[in-house]
């Protein structure tokens, strides 16, 4: 196989490129893909072709022999050659789904040594010439109460994955915004900690979530109660979240209406945005390019998310950010979200996709 430099996405003078001109994306997140059989994978990236994506993110964590997720992944980034489509691939979970293990502080601590720095580094290492994958992820949503064994996990294991693989960008896959607990779980206002695990000359591009828009208290409390299987808990919390956030669908709509997008003050969407805008900023000076790794807008009836989502692309890209990533792009029956972010193709996105692809 004979590749030029040129075909790789790279970041020039903190903004993603390829082929030396600017490289904007908006793509989706579709993360069983690699836990899928051939047919549905081959269907799903056809289906994100015609909805006008230019990336796609997805697992491909621990669960399979490496021989398994070389020969998956191979055959993902032959089917996606002949669009262009390009992959961003996160090596592990905080939560374990679709994974052999659970992270915790002692797997931070060292554990991580034990299987997956060695796969990660077999994967990377046997893909650094395809020119498919822009971004490797260290690892999805990643929370610690020990932020300094986090760092040096980063440090060890970026490094080494550069060691073999000097071809793609590399992140990490941190929410970002006031969504990372780095420090302890009282401490997400604190930036310090994650400008100084970006400033690392092993990461080339900045990773947030924003799901700020439909963010709230309960909201939040709805998610993180549903991760840890707590059902009933989680659903008190809805309906909680529910009868509160209704008044404001009306201002919502009035300010829709009027092409804008409204951040009542002191709110948590007010106070994500803000802190989103920061990282930006903080990534713009050090050189590096920031990207929304997953970011999505709830399917309420009523409301025209679609504009919502063309709204807030615009002052993303606006604002600095260099690709947007939606949740969850339901094709061919899977990737389902549970939380009302989910989409599928004739509900009106492509169009929007496809304008900001144009480019």
């Amino acid at each position: 196989m004979s590749i030029k430099l040129q075909d790789y996405v790279k970041n020039t003078n903190g903004i993603f490129t390829l082929g030396g001109k600017p490289f904007r994306f908006v793509g989706a997140n579709v993360y069983e893909l690699a836990n899928l059989e051939s047919g549905i994978t081959k269907s799903i990236i056809e289906d994100s072709a015609e909805a006008g994506f230019t990336a796609l993110r997805f697992w491909l964590f621990e669960n399979k022999p490496i021989q398994a997720q070389i020969d998956k992944l191979n055959e993902i980034c032959g089917a996606v050659n002949s669009f262009g489509i390009k992959l961003i691939i996160s090596l592990a979970d905080k939560w374990g789904y679709l994974q052999n293990y659970k992270i915790d502080e002692a797997w931070y601590n060292g554990g991580y040594r034990n299987e997956y720095l060695r796969y990660v580094k077999a994967v990377t290492g046997e893909f650094k010439e395809r020119p498919e994958i822009m971004i490797w992820e260290l690892i999805n949503e990643p929370e610690t109460d020990h932020f300094n064994v986090f760092y040096d996990f980063a440090k060890v294991v970026s490094g080494e994955i550069k060691s073999v693989n000097g071809n793609h960008l590399l992140s990490i896959g941190t929410v970002g915004g006031v969504g990372d607990k780095f420090g302890s779980y009282f401490s997400v206002f604190n930036k310090k900690n994650f400008r100084k695990l970006y400033s690392l000359d092993t990461l080339d591009a900045v990773s947030l979530h924003d799901y700020s828009y439909d963010s709230g208290i309960f909201e939040r409390l709805d998610i993180l109660y549903r991760f840890k299987g707590e059902l009933k808990k989680a659903e008190r919390y809805s309906k909680l979240g529910n009868s509160i956030e209704k008044p404001f669908a009306g201002i919502d709509g009035y300010f829709l209406k009027k092409g804008k997008l409204f951040r009542f003050p002191l709110t948590l969407r007010w106070i994500w945005n803000i802190y989103n805008s920061r990282d930006v900023s903080f990534a713009e000076r050090i050189g590096k390019p920031v990207y929304i790794g997953e970011t999505g807008f709830k399917n309420i009836p009523g409301r025209d998310r679609v504009k919502i989502m063309d709204l807030d692309i615009t002052e993303k890209f606006n604002a600095g950010v260099g690709g947007i990533m939606l949740w969850s792009f339901e094709a061919q029956g899977w990737n389902k979200d549970g939380h009302d972010y989910g989409f599928g193709l004739g509900e009106g996105f492509e169009e929007a996709v496809r304008k900001w692809n144009m480019f």
